[in-house]
């Protein structure tokens, strides 16, 4: 298995971090500010990961590019907070609530923009996609090149047991990405947890951590029914006043988890019966700390700090990303990068035509040019012309002419778009050098075989220049 680079923005305690690592990747970098979680995150990948535990709008990209050490980056990941998009704080609003944190996002594309990552990968709350900062980061990214999917699935689908959803998007600068359909296969919590020892008994600290309660409080979760009781099953008595009131949501609090399905979303409140259905399926007490990072799909031996509070340490393990989940996601792109690197798949000049075939069909700026061409009253051939050892965007086989549309960043042209990103900048010479000799051999074929050929840039491809766009087309095609 090849060793792919990954950068994790946001790490957290270290789910995402984790979910890499399980997939193959070597992070070489994480960023978080919160203290708890920075612990965390070092306890667990000290010796591999360089830790930036400071806010993420201070931290250089030329610094993580040191790490690099003039190499490609293959995957940045990156879980923006969501404090402001979270669907309970939101409540009934439509709008985001006003958190400074929301335009987090935009570092993301900050850190794509400078670092120029093969691969990109980002997780969040399913309402983020409504808002228009995530809508800005995605057109921005097609700008500099990226071909992505995205979309919200429910994590029990891909080996969680735990019924979350998420909104997921993955990005490659190298031909498509879909986001793979998950199984109908889920992973229940006794699988999860059954085999769990006894918190009285156990040695490991984070098991023993869960809270006690009122006798009241307990006595009510001792008249809950085992295996997915709830507290609507409990005599009038021991109902919360507040929760006899007609109308009252959030029906899972005080609820047990059922043995044979997935448990309910942990949330930062997993250790509170009056937070959710955090019960255990049969003992009565809530999940401990150990119970909920598993059910997270962190691993057993997964160090969390026991010296926070535990509303602290619920409220990290709640917030993280699941291990297995973004291992499942990881995959998908590291199939993408195998197809490109795997020397025994691919030989060296197949391997080579890949990396050259960065997203130069099917853009949107080709589909304007093609539409624009339609609308000038000519028609257009994208099928590829056995004489020609190239393949242009658009061909007149009758006419001998080819149309190029060209991103300026990736074909070198001498303009702002096609500034080289301050870091990784050697291997970025590199590659465009070798784009732009590839480009002047295209053009001296098909010159060779007596076609004519017209370049159209990214950047001419704006509407106070689309006259003299049309001028050079029509020019080009003979009047």
């Amino acid at each position: 298995m090849l060793e792919y680079t990954a950068v994790d923005l946001f790490c957290g305690c270290g789910g995402m971090t984790e979910g890499l690592r399980q997939a193959g990747f070597r992070v070489v970098a994480g960023i978080e500010l919160d203290d708890n979680a920075a612990l965390t995150y070092e306890m667990n990948h000290k010796d591999s990961t360089v830790l930036f535990h400071e806010n993420i709008t201070n931290v250089r990209t030329q610094d993580i590019a040191k790490l690099l050490k003039k190499k490609p980056l293959h995957l940045l990941a990156a879980c923006p907070p969501c404090q402001g998009f979270s669907s309970i704080r939101r409540k009934n609003r439509k709008g985001a609530i006003d958190d400074p944190r929301n335009k987090l996002i935009h570092e993301f594309y900050r850190f794509t923009d400078e670092l120029r990552p093969i691969t990109i990968m980002l997780e969040n709350v399913p309402a983020l996609s409504e808002y228009d900062d995530f809508r800005e980061v995605v057109r921005k990214l097609e700008k500099l090149g990226y071909t992505m999917d995205y979309k919200v699935v429910n994590v029990a689908k891909y080996g969680v047991p735990q019924r979350r959803k998420r909104l997921v998007l993955l990005g490659t600068l190298f031909g498509t990405i879909n986001i793979k359909a998950g199984s109908d296969i889920i992973v229940t919590v006794r699988s999860a947890i059954e085999d769990f020892e006894s918190p009285d008994v156990t040695t490991d600290a984070v098991h023993r951590i869960y809270p006690t309660h009122t006798p009241k409080v307990q006595k009510q979760i001792e008249l809950t029914p085992p295996n997915g009781g709830s507290r609507t099953d409990l005599p009038d008595e021991y109902i919360l006043e507040c929760h006899k009131k007609a109308g009252v949501g959030f029906k899972d609090v005080y609820g047990r988890l059922h043995w044979d399905t997935v448990s309910s979303t942990i949330t930062g409140g997993c250790l509170n019966p009056s937070k959710g259905r955090f019960l255990h399926p049969e003992e009565n007490r809530t999940i401990t700390a150990r119970e909920a990072a598993t059910l997270q799909t962190f691993p057993r031996d997964y160090i969390f700090p026991t010296d926070i509070s535990r509303g602290a340490l619920a409220l990290m393990i709640g917030n993280a990303l699941p291990p297995e989940f973004c291992k499942q996601q990881a995959n998908s792109l590291r199939e993408i990068l195998d197809e490109i690197f795997m020397t025994d798949i691919f030989d060296e000049k197949k391997r080579s035509q890949i990396m050259s075939t960065v997203k130069n069909k099917g853009t949107k700026q080709e589909r304007f040019i093609q539409d624009l061409i339609c609308k000038l009253g000519y028609d257009y051939c994208q099928s590829p012309v056995s004489q020609l050892r190239c393949s242009p965007d658009i061909v007149y086989p009758e006419l001998k002419k080819a149309i190029f549309v060209n991103g300026c960043f990736w074909h070198g042209h001498d303009c702002s778009r096609g500034a080289l990103p301050a870091s990784n900048i050697k291997f970025w010479q590199e590659k465009i050098t070798k784009n732009k000799k590839r480009d002047e051999k295209n053009y001296k074929d098909i010159e060779s075989c007596g076609w004519s050929y017209l370049v159209i840039w990214q950047c001419e491809i704006k509407k106070k220049k689309l006259p003299e766009l049309e001028k050079r087309i029509i020019e080009f095609m003979g009047g």
